[in-house]
Parts: C-alpha cells; sequence; structure tokens
C-alpha cells in the first residue's frame, strides 16, 4: 500500500508542477512593474548569453513547485524547463504546460522574460548542450513542428506516447530526435514509474551552465 502511495504521490506531483502560474500569453507584453530593477538586471545580463537551442529552466514559487523539485535525484533547482530559438531577433522559449494558465494544454511559445519572469519564479538558469549548427536546425524544425500542430500537454505522463508531451518529456524527445542519440539524457524510473525530471535535462556531461540567477 505504501509503494501504491508513493506512485499516486509523484504522479500528482508531476502533473501539478508542470502547471505552474504563466498568466500571460505568447508575445503579449508584461507589466514593467513585473520586473522589480534588481531582477530585470540579471534577466537582461544573461540574454547575450542565449543562443538557439539552449534550454531554459526556471524554479516556479509556488509549493507544487516545491514540492516538484524534491523529486529531482541529483539537483533540485529547477521545476520546468524549454528549449529557446531567435526569431525575428526576438528570443523565445518553447515549453509544454498544463493548467488552469494554459486551459488547451497546447505547447507555448512565449518570450525569455515571460518566461523566466520573477512575479512567478524564483529563479532560471541557462544550459548549453554541445551541438552543431545542423543538429540545432533540426532541433528548431522539430519544436517548430510540436507548435505548429498544436501537441497537447501529456497528463499522463506517459514516455511510451508521442502524441502529447509534458515539459521535460518534449526537451528530451526533441534533443533525442534531433541528435538520433538515445543516451543523451538519463531517465529517473520511482517504483516502476518512469520518467523524465528537469535535472535529468540539465545534469548531463555535455550540458553546460551558461547562467543561473536566483531572484
Amino acid at each position: 500500500e505504501s509503494s501504491w502511495c508513493r506512485y499516486v504521490l509523484i504522479f500528482v506531483l508531476l502533473v501539478s508542477a508542470c502547471q505552474s502560474k504563466q498568466q500571460d500569453p505568447v508575445a503579449k507584453p508584461v507589466a514593467e512593474e513585473a520586473f522589480p530593477a534588481a531582477a530585470k538586471l540579471k534577466i537582461d545580463s544573461c540574454k547575450p548569453l542565449l543562443h538557439n537551442g539552449c534550454i531554459v529552466l526556471r524554479r516556479g514559487n509556488d509549493v507544487i513547485s516545491e514540492m516538484f523539485s524534491l523529486l529531482n535525484k541529483t539537483d533540485k533547482t529547477f521545476s520546468h524547463c524549454g528549449i529557446a530559438f531567435n526569431e525575428n531577433n526576438t528570443w523565445y522559449v518553447y515549453h509544454s504546460i498544463g493548467g488552469e494558465d494554459n486551459p488547451d494544454e497546447k505547447l507555448r511559445k512565449d518570450t525569455y522574460e515571460n518566461f523566466v519572469i520573477p512575479l512567478h519564479n524564483k529563479g532560471f538558469g541557462i544550459y548549453s548542450l554541445s551541438s552543431n549548427g545542423s543538429v540545432i536546425s533540426q532541433l528548431h524544425r522539430i519544436v517548430d513542428s510540436l507548435y505548429a500542430r498544436k501537441v497537447p500537454f501529456d497528463m499522463k505522463f506517459d514516455l511510451e506516447s508521442n502524441d502529447r508531451l509534458y515539459c521535460a518529456e518534449m526537451v528530451y524527445k526533441s534533443f533525442i530526435k534531433a541528435t538520433g542519440n538515445d543516451s543523451l539524457f538519463s531517465v529517473t524510473l520511482h517504483n516502476g514509474f518512469r520518467f523524465v525530471s528537469t535535472d535529468n535535462i540539465f545534469v548531463n556531461k555535455q550540458a553546460q551552465m551558461l547562467c543561473r540567477v536566483n531572484y
């Protein structure tokens, strides 16, 4: 019975964590007051470090995000992640999210500033995986295709299915498809439940930390 309870707990926490609060739709500007001067300086200082294919992670400031980060086995810093690309001189982060703040559950494309907004987050990080230009171009095509197809959020957290994707799963599968490297990321196994956590994404020999910020 205790094992079953733990299984249910991890499933509920995973579902809730990727439902972190992000209330601004794509391309809608955020009010200046949402960015205190100190936080804006940190956000702006990290922005020049971005390049196509960077992994951007964040730590939500709600209780569910706090609990979810504790499920990371190696590094408990982050609770959500996405992939950044520059389009028409604007940095966007593609990410999969569900919950009341994204009711249609479709894969989102938020500006970098909206994604890391201090109003809803404790901090963020930017990581880079070693990849050549052709791999990054392929990665962009893959992620853009998912966005165009409006792939929905995976409420079942089924790593074996591809028609729906949760946050870390989208990053995991997109990079594996682009690189052809099935062993690029590790996978977490908890009481028979196989899933990709945020630290599976950035705790990686090929991942280089470019920026790590606490608000």
